[in-house]
């Protein structure tokens, strides 16, 4: 009796998924070309100005990394 159910579940069990909807073919999502005659000024200002202050803060950091080293090993 068991068996008898299993083999009619067993066809839909390993039949494919069924998409809902007719446009299964089509992506929701779709790349865009980037607008390169209207930059964003905002963003460039802004990534551009986050550059800056991160690489101003590395090598001060980095300054400052050095002579607490030459501090430690007494080569000041």
């Amino acid at each position: 009796m068991a068996s008898s159910t299993l083999l009619r579940f067993l066809p839909r069990l390993l039949a494919p998924a069924r998409l809902s909807g007719g446009s299964s073919a089509r992506s929701k999502f779709y790349v865009r070309e980037p607008l390169h005659d209207k930059p964003d000024w905002l963003k460039v200002g802004v990534t551009l100005g986050t550059s800056a202050f991160l690489w101003i803060y590395l090598i001060k950091q980095h300054s400052e990394d050095v002579l607490e080293y030459k501090r430690r090993n007494g080569l000041e």
